[in-house]
């Protein structure tokens, strides 16, 4: 199986609308939680800005790393060894995901991935699965709907057995940076509780992989019991026949609306799947590619004004399909020619907003001020990201800076010699919806909380 870049994001979910499965106006929407928010179960009240800083730049490299190696030529941004560890560790987490599977329900705790196609939860007895972390484990034994797919011709491999037990269809899935997670295929019920704590939606029957061992560098974070991946596309060729992603089994559209990625107390961050979510604002064309999403960019302006990138330049990025939006990054990083002329105009209008530069950047930052953005950048003007069609993500100063330290804030965009990555700092504050029916995805600036009505 084809290494899979790992996008991890943990949610706690609640119904907005609930109905059949069978229906085709269905819709699931979730709260999501930011590693780093009051909400998290994993929140570190002593966490400095430095030590959120770290963990930003750490995640968005290794996510980096994770990317470029699927491409053949040399990607790294220039001035930075890319590391891709693992990011399974606690650190590298940005959002996660509550659920109950089996019947009775047993809640699950798990990385949410759009990089991969298969949900997984571990199973007892698994290695490691450590009893001491307080993660409720999925023990199949015990569930009245736990059924493993046999093992038939479409099996590409088969579990030993025992000669008084069935051989079962088994599947082992390998991410970058090493880690892995093996055992067998069956199906399942997912139940998701309503935000109300009533109605409840069931998923019968859903597909995902029952993991009796996982390993890699730093091993999955013992707080949490699997991965939920939401890769679009017919599936894996490795899954049995007629088994599909859960994104695909859901529908053909998803969205996530997300605030302020600084504001630890902000509860209405959101994702929702079916084809009954709301698609709202400006599309461009959207690309999938090996289930990753590209787009086209064609301008980029500061303070409404275009800046003077050539279309070669834009023409050169969409020629390679190296424009990549990532719910797995925070960061923006940008090819170097179109960075180039970026750099170059924002520091001339910080030259101009008087603001006070670092004379030794911390890497991979090659601008950064004293201060804070919330006072010192308080003048400075919005950044657009224009795509084909002419729709356009607009970010204020939050978006364009990052505090590193109490008094430092850096230009919280990485050159990079090919692939640009979309990270989830330039989406804060919109609602991105992805039609994988049209191939589009849309933008529309709002206050998350609106979805919630």
């Amino acid at each position: 199986m084809a290494t899979t870049p790992l996008s991890p994001l943990v949610i706690t979910l609640f119904i907005l609308f609930s109905t059949s499965l069978s229906s085709h106006c269905f819709k699931i929407t979730t709260q999501l939680i930011h590693r780093d928010s009051y909400f998290s179960p994993l929140y570190n009240t002593t966490a400095t800005t430095a030590d959120r800083a770290v963990r930003i730049i750490e995640a968005t490299l290794a996510r980096y790393g994770h990317l470029i190696s699927s491409y053949d030529d040399d990607d790294s941004p220039l001035g930075v060894d890319i590391v891709a560890p693992g990011i399974w560790g606690i650190k590298f987490n940005i959002f996660y995901v509550n659920f109950s599977i089996g019947d009775p329900p047993v809640p699950q705790l798990a990385l949410m991935d759009t990089g991969s196609d298969l949900l997984w939860v571990k199973c007892p007895p698994c290695s490691p699965c450590s009893t001491s972390s307080g993660a409720t484990y999925f023990y199949s034994f015990n569930s009245k709907t736990y059924s493993p797919f046999p093992c038939t011709d479409d099996c590409e491999k088969c579990t030993g057995g025992w000669p008084w037990s069935p051989k079962h269809c088994k599947y082992k899935i390998d991410y970058a940076g090493g880690h892995s997670s093996e055992g067998v295929y069956a199906t399942e019920q997912l139940t998701f509780q309503t935000s109300n704590n009533g109605f409840v939606t069931t998923i019968p029957k859903a597909f995902f992989g029952c993991s009796s061992k996982q390993s890699g560098p730093e091993g999955l974070d013992p707080h949490v019991n699997g991965v939920l991946g939401l890769m679009a596309g017919a599936g894996d060729p490795d899954f049995p026949d007629g088994q599909f992603p859960l994104v695909t089994r859901l529908g053909t559209s998803f969205s996530y609306c997300v605030g302020s990625l600084s504001d630890r107390y902000y509860p209405h961050n959101h994702l929702s799947f079916g084809d009954a979510i709301d698609l709202i604002g400006g599309s461009t064309p959207l690309y999938l590619e090996d289930g990753r999403y590209f787009v086209h960019l064609s301008g980029i302006s500061l303070g409404g004004k275009m800046l003077d990138i050539k279309k070669e330049v834009f023409a050169k990025m969409a020629l390679r399909k190296k424009i990549e939006m990532d719910s797995g990054s925070e960061l923006f990083l940008l090819y170097i020619e179109a960075f180039e002329v970026l750099k170059a105009e924002i520091e001339r209008l910080a030259f101009w907003e008087l603001m006070t530069p670092v004379s030794s950047p911390p890497r991979p930052f090659e601008l950064c001020y004293r201060g804070t953005v919330e006072k010192e950048a308080r003048g400075f003007p919005a950044m657009g990201i224009r795509f084909v069609g002419g729709v356009e993500l607009v970010v204020d100063r939050f978006g364009v800076f990052l505090q590193v330290k109490d008094d430092v804030f850096c230009l919280a965009i990485v050159r990079s010699k090919g692939v640009t990555i979309i990270g989830m700092m330039l989406q804060q504050g919109y609602n991105v919806g992805y039609d994988l029916k049209a191939m589009t995805v849309s933008f529309q600036k709002m206050d998350c909380q609106l979805l919630e009505r």
